[in-house]
């Protein structure tokens, strides 16, 4: 079972034949009868019954979301709910020492005292594990149990009803619990109408709820489709959104968001969303969440349903493929003169619409199209909108679209996406949201002076034999070695294994790590991918082992490194390398790895106590990130090893393990670890002694293993105890706020030498 496609899992147990479902029966319109009326019925349902849901993995998730509650819910009167997945057990405190379940009641209320002040009442949490922090929603699949907790985010939207339901991002680029969230909620909007997914619910009496709107927080600022204002004032708490929205996040004070949450709220900036399903018409141009489902898109009523639903996302340039547009009156009142209609861009043909008919309240017309793009067209996504027209009570009555083709041209070549890219392409596809992929190059690891093996797809969609030569762009720094040629036969595919290597010469100024873009082209298309430059260190075998005391003077003949301020994944980029920067040693015997750092740091804050030693990130502390096997996918196979270099008690470092499998101090966790820190002049230095069998594997000389080292910086003399006084990130491969510490494949390389 593991060695499936863990999407294809869940599809094979969630996601029916959309032309299983019926259409359901007219719903109140909520202008008209309230929302949250009993509707001249006492039922559960009605009870249960919101307008809005957003799902999410942790407590405080709901943060992109505060200000459209408070405007629909405080102020439209429409009611919401807000599903967590997990209680938060596995984020930092920054309000006392409590861990585990503990600690997730407390975000667990933190997060109703929060959604309370922005009008939601009856908030869910699902009880799911939140363990170390991962970006592998792989991972988070395996720890959660395998897919059946879909079936419970399935059950909550059939019970509560919602219209719209808003969730996170659900590719790779964010936490995994985040994606798995993001993967249930799509999964929960495309099945929870179809009586066939999670059917035991029917014995329980849940019947089955369509959705008619799914929006995701967006990957990038330009993937956005519509955004909401929070500059304005809620009539309700005479605040602007912005200010009750910092006010209600404040309470989030575990995770530190009460020193940051100020009021007036430091920016008011709008809160961004991205349409990716609807089953009702749409504006071209959206200025609300509500519109077609909660309120009228223009003259066509709330809640009519009509899609557009192409055969397939990529289409073949030259070539005719079927988009099926569908209409169901789900007003009370007959529709007479019911044409449908479909445009596409400029230059494009589509086949004539049917002849004009009647519907009565539930009933369906449906069309299907022959769309087909020109032989040139661009290999880009493209709009199609279909629309419908009517007459109803006498008033014309119009509503629109829209979906996403690719056209495709005869020879399309792709790189080879990295196996957590890849299994989120094949979730996207099976659920009808492949369009989204676009907005997600794959990812090339590149070790400085090394050629590494990229592969390239090729793919023949034509009738005939082709032949040709892949071009790639590259930028400086970055070279190629390999046969770019391809000969293939109709229809066929081959991979083509080329050698990219990446020198010094990439490196933006006094950066160790580089994001660059790569792309590669045949004829008219080009796919890109983002290439992720990586240090690379050979390091001796030490003959004598140090002593960990803080003194580096017999840690010389170790291989040297550097983190400078242009190192930043994190928040502010320090003042210079006086505020914080490093120079480092490595080496290694049959025992140990070892690791020697002098920090500059101008305050070194020791505001942690010494029986209160986790969650790095709160103040001045080094990381060691470790994959001794080379190839781990999550960091559940990885040693991650930190040290505060203070406590309150003074110098004297405390090690740990965080954001591993064994988290918690050095001497329970990882027996033989050994930490030292001094205080010089200008910062401090730190030394390392991390067992080989501590860790999930034992390298031998030769090997290449995976190695970061992140710096924590916080400039804050005077913090409180056990303040998180988080100021800048540095890393030796500094990528994002997580890919440093969390996606093992984007560590430096660093051989084992003789």
């Amino acid at each position: 079972m593991r060695k499936r496609c863990w999407s294809a899992v869940l599809l094979s147990l969630l996601v029916g034949a959309a032309s299983a479902q019926t259409a359901p029966a007219p719903a109140p319109n909520p202008i008209q009868s309230g929302p949250a009326s009993y509707g001249g019925t006492v039922s559960g349902l009605d009870l249960m019954d919101v307008d809005l849901m957003f799902i999410g993995a942790h407590p405080d998730d709901d943060s992109g979301v505060g200000g459209i509650l408070a405007r629909y819910l405080l102020d439209g009167g429409l009611k919401g709910t807000v599903v967590t997945l997990t209680g938060g057990e596995g984020g930092g405190n920054a309000t006392g020492r409590e861990t585990g379940r503990a600690l997730g009641l407390i975000r667990e209320e933190e997060e109703r005292r929060s959604l309370a002040m922005l009008g939601v009442d009856s908030p869910h949490f699902l009880g799911l594990r939140d363990f170390y922090f991962t970006l592998s929603a792989e991972e988070t699949l395996e720890k959660w149990g395998g897919p059946a907790f879909v079936c419970d985010v399935v059950r909550l939207v059939r019970v509560r009803r919602p219209e719209i339901i808003v969730t996170m991002w659900p590719g790779p680029g964010t936490h995994g619990q985040h994606q798995m969230a993001a993967r249930a909620a799509t999964l929960a909007y495309n099945s929870a109408g179809d009586p066939k997914s999670c059917p035991e619910q029917l014995a329980e009496g849940v019947q089955p709820f369509t959705p008619l709107k799914l929006y995701y927080y967006p990957n990038s600022a330009a993937e956005a489709t519509v955004k909401i204002p929070t500059d304005d004032v809620s009539r309700t708490a005479r605040l602007r959104y912005a200010d009750l929205k910092s006010i209600a996040q404040h309470n989030y004070r575990s995770q530190g968001w009460d020193t940051t949450s100020t009021l007036p709220a430091r920016a008011a900036n709008p809160e961004s969303f991205m349409l990716v399903a609807s089953r009702v018409p749409t504006p071209a141009r959206e200025t609300s969440l509500l519109g077609g489902a909660l309120a009228p898109s223009g003259s066509s009523p709330a809640g009519v349903r009509l899609e557009v639903q192409p055969g397939a996302y990529d289409i073949g340039a030259g070539q005719a493929a079927p988009v099926t547009v569908t209409l169901i009156n789900t007003t009370a009142q007959p529709m007479t003169g019911v044409t449908l209609a479909l445009n596409a861009p400029d230059g494009w043909t589509v086949s004539a619409a049917p002849a004009a008919r009647t519907l009565k309240p539930g009933e369906s017309a449906s069309a299907t199209f022959q769309v087909m793009a020109p032989a040139g067209a661009a290999a880009e996504r493209s709009a199609l909108t279909g629309s419908y027209r009517a007459v109803q009570d006498g008033q014309a009555i119009t509503g629109r679209a829209g979906t996403f083709v690719r056209p495709l041209p005869a020879v399309v070549a792709t790189f080879a996406p990295t196996f957590d890219v890849a299994a989120y392409q094949d979730f996207a596809r099976q659920t009808g949201t492949d369009w989204v992929i676009g907005s997600l190059p794959t990812r090339l690891a590149l070790a400085l002076g090394q050629k590494t093996p990229v592969s390239v797809t090729v793919t023949n969609r034509s009738g005939a034999a082709v032949n040709g030569k892949v071009e790639l762009k590259l930028p400086a720094g970055i070279t190629l070695s390999g046969d770019t040629a391809y000969s293939l036969a109709a229809g066929q595919s081959k991979t083509l294994t080329l050698q990219l290597q990446a020198v010094a010469a990439a490196l933006p100024a006094g950066r160790q790590s580089a994001l660059l873009p790569v792309s590669l082209s045949t004829g008219n298309f080009t796919d890109t991918a983002n290439a992720y430059v990586l240090p690379s260190l050979t390091i001796p075998r030490l003959s004598k082992a140090p002593a960990i005391d803080g003194d580096l003077a017999d840690l010389s003949a170790g291989a040297d490194g550097q983190i400078s301020p242009e190192d930043l994944w994190w928040r502010a980029k320090p003042d210079g390398a006086a505020d914080a920067s490093a120079r480092f040693k490595l080496g290694y015997d049959d025992t140990y790895l070892y690791v020697g750092l002098n920090v500059k740091d101008e305050v070194v804050a020791c505001n942690i106590a010494p029986d209160d030693v986790k969650a790095q990130l709160r103040s001045d502390a080094i990381g060691v990130t470790v994959d001794p096997s080379g190839t781990s996918r999550d960091t559940g196979t990885t040693m991650q090893a930190a040290a505060f270099p203070c406590t309150t008690d003074g110098f004297g470092a405390r090690g740990f393990r965080d954001a591993d499998a064994r988290q918690g101090v050095m001497e329970e966790t990882a027996p033989g670890m050994q930490v030292a820190s001094r205080k010089v002049d200008g910062g401090y230095t730190i030394e390392f002694r991390l067992p080989w069998a501590a860790m999930p594997k034992v390298p031998k000389t030769g090997d290449t293993i995976g190695l970061n080292l992140v710096m924590y910086d916080g400039d804050t003399a005077d913090a409180r105890v056990g303040a998180n006084i988080s100021q800048s990130g540095l890393a030796w491969a500094a990528f994002s706020w997580g890919g440093k510490q969390a996606l093992p494949y984007l560590w430096p390389r660093v051989t084992l030498g003789k």
